[in-house]
């Protein structure tokens, strides 16, 4: 009996000695890399990362694309995404502004208590534009990666001023924004990425913009009908009804975090 009882106390105690060499060996197995030193398939494999680009846009009414280049609406957007593996659509956000025309004069303004300050005043019509986009990638671990892109949300024109102190190379605005003038639009796009570093990208986007009907007028504060107040604050007095171009094409750079 007293053989029989220690032959199961030894088959015991090698059984739970197996069972927790398995459960530290999967525990090994399971436990994530802390290697601080990431590669690019470490961050294409990431289940969510993000993607902000920046890039040098332009709208134009249509006819060559040679023409673009002529085009003076030339400005800045700043898009940014998020990437999850999970689903097959990234969504984000797309933001920018492009100059329509203005002018630049010299002014004085009186401010309280003190001496008249001279200095130059900058006025400037904006084409801006804010929209939700949702994207569809192909072949993301490849070199070049088309992408497809639909959105939604306001575009149209606002005035903007300010004013430089002779002297100064700071500037300060002058007003809010004295005029603004929006509608609603919607569009698609279709560009592609070059992978140019391990997280850094070089980007090309054409789009179409398309408004409800009639929306793709928007009103623009007149240049030659503004009045400068004594404090260099800016009013518009007279607007003139702008037709928006329907496409827009991009360049710029994009990086992975």
């Amino acid at each position: 009996m007293n053989t029989t009882r220690a032959l199961f106390l030894t088959c015991a105690l090698a059984a739970v000695n197996l069972s927790s060499l398995g459960q530290a060996a999967k525990t090994t197995d399971t436990q994530p890399d802390h290697n601080p030193t990431e590669t690019k398939a470490d961050i294409l494999l990431l289940d969510k990362w993000r993607h902000v680009g920046f890039h040098l846009i332009s709208d134009w009414q249509g006819g060559e694309v040679d023409s673009v280049l002529d085009d003076p609406t030339f400005g800045f957007a700043l898009t940014y995404m998020k990437h999850d593996r999970h689903g097959l659509l990234d969504g984000g956000f797309d933001i920018g502004f492009q100059p329509m025309g203005g002018f630049d004069t010299t002014a004085f303004v009186v401010q309280d208590g003190k001496a008249p300050l001279e200095g130059q005043l900058r006025v400037r019509n904006q084409l801006v534009h804010a929209h939700y986009l949702l994207r569809f990638t192909l072949f993301q671990r490849a070199k070049i990666q088309p992408f497809a892109e639909g959105f939604v949300g306001a575009r149209g024109s606002l005035l903007g001023a300010r004013f430089t102190a002779h002297g100064s190379d700071d500037f300060t605005p002058v007003n809010d924004v004295p005029f603004f003038s929006a509608n609603f639009s919607y569009g698609y796009a279709l560009g592609a990425r070059v992978q140019m570093g391990e997280r850094s990208f070089l980007t090309a986007r054409y789009g179409e913009m398309r408004h409800l009907d009639g929306g793709n007028v928007v009103q623009v504060a007149d240049a030659d009908r503004l009045t400068i107040g004594p404090d260099g604050t800016v009013t518009s007095n007279a607007t003139t009804g702008v037709t928006l171009p329907p496409y827009s094409v991009r360049v710029g750079l994009a990086v992975n975090f």
